[in-house]
C-alpha cells in the first residue's frame, strides 16, 4: 500500500514539474475507499455479527415469511415442477434427477433424493440471475445490508439469511447469502 502511495506521489510530482498530463485510475481509488468503508462498517456496532444470533431455543421460529415474489428467479418460483421450468426457460445446460441448471442458476430438489420433481431450492453461483430486489453474486454485503436490512439470522458459517426458519432444524423459507470477504459468492433460495 505504501508503494502505491509513493508511486502516486512521485507521478504527481513529475506531472507538476514537467507539465505532463497524467490520468489517475479512479477505479483503484473507489475500490480502496469501498474496502475502507466496509472494514469500518464491519467493525461498527451496527454491522450484523453471527454471535448476535445465538440466543434462540431449539425449534424456535426466527424471522418472517417473505412474499412469494421474493422466492422467484428468472420467473420461476419455488414449488414449480421441473417440467414447468423447462417450459418457461427451455432446455437446461445440465439436467440430473436432483435438478436443472441454466448456467450458474440451478433449480433443485432435495426431498427424497430429487424424486419429487418440484423445485425446493434455487441456487445462483454467478451473475446469470439476480434476486427480486436486484442482488447478484459479486455484489457487496454492504449492498445486501442496504437493500434487505439486518439479516433474520446469521449461521455458524457467517451466511446471512432473510426469511423464516426454525432454529437448529432443516426448516428454512427464504434467501441465504454466502460471501467471501465482502462479496456475495452464492445465493440460495429455500422453500
Amino acid at each position: 500500500m505504501k508503494a502505491k502511495h509513493m508511486v502516486m506521489g512521485l507521478t504527481m510530482a513529475l506531472q507538476l514539474v514537467s507539465g505532463f498530463t497524467y490520468t489517475a485510475d479512479a477505479s483503484w481509488l473507489s475500490k480502496t475507499w469501498e474496502r475502507l468503508e466496509t472494514k469500518a462498517a464491519k467493525e461498527s456496532y451496527d454491522w450484523p455479527k453471527a454471535e448476535q444470533y445465538r440466543y434462540y431455543s431449539i425449534g424456535q421460529y426466527v424471522g418472517e415469511r417473505l412474499p412469494q415474489e421474493e422466492l422467484m428467479v428468472l420467473g420461476v418460483s419455488l414449488g414449480s415442477t421441473f417440467d414447468a421450468v423447462k417450459a418457461s426457460l427451455g432446455q437446461p445446460t445440465k439436467e440430473t434427477r436432483y435438478g436443472l441448471s441454466y448456467g450458474g442458476v440451478t433449480f433443485g430438489n432435495t426431498i427424497l433424493g430429487g424424486m419429487d420433481n418440484t423445485v425446493t431450492y434455487i441456487s445462483i453461483t454467478n451473475r446469470d440471475a439476480i434476486t427480486h430486489r436486484g442482488i447478484a453474486v459479486g455484489d457487496s454485503m454492504r449492498k445486501v445490508l442496504k437493500v434487505y436490512g439486518r439479516p433474520d439470522y446469521i449461521d455458524y458459517d457467517d451466511r446471512w439469511f432473510y426469511g423464516l426458519l426454525q432454529y437448529r432444524t432443516d426448516m428454512m423459507n427464504g434467501i441465504l447469502f454466502e460471501h467471501k470477504g465482502d462479496k456475495v459468492s452464492k445465493i440460495i433460495i429455500y422453500l
